[in-house]
């Protein structure tokens, strides 16, 4: 699983280089958004899991992130600390 969201942020690398050497159409940033959150969500569950506290990765929670974005991945962690 790692490698599949190691993957994904190597993707991600790509399109930001993409997007900042030219002026990026709104594929290429809705791309980089839905990555960015998906990744993120990857990044704050490794760096949780430090403290033994995990946000499950399935497929509502990558929907929900790949919907939000990074703010996504920000709500999920609250909802898990609250424990809802």
């Amino acid at each position: 699983m790692t490698f599949v969201f190691l993957g994904l942020f190597i993707v991600l690398l790509i399109l930001v280089t993409v997007a900042s050497l030219r002026k990026p159409n709104k594929l290429i940033n809705l791309f980089i958004h839905i990555l960015g959150g998906i990744v993120g969500l990857w990044v704050v569950d490794l760096l949780l899991s430090i403290f033994s506290f995990e946000i499950p990765i399935n497929i509502f929670t990558v929907s929900v992130v790949a919907i939000l974005g990074f703010p996504g991945v920000i709500v999920l962690a609250v909802l898990q600390l609250i424990g809802i």
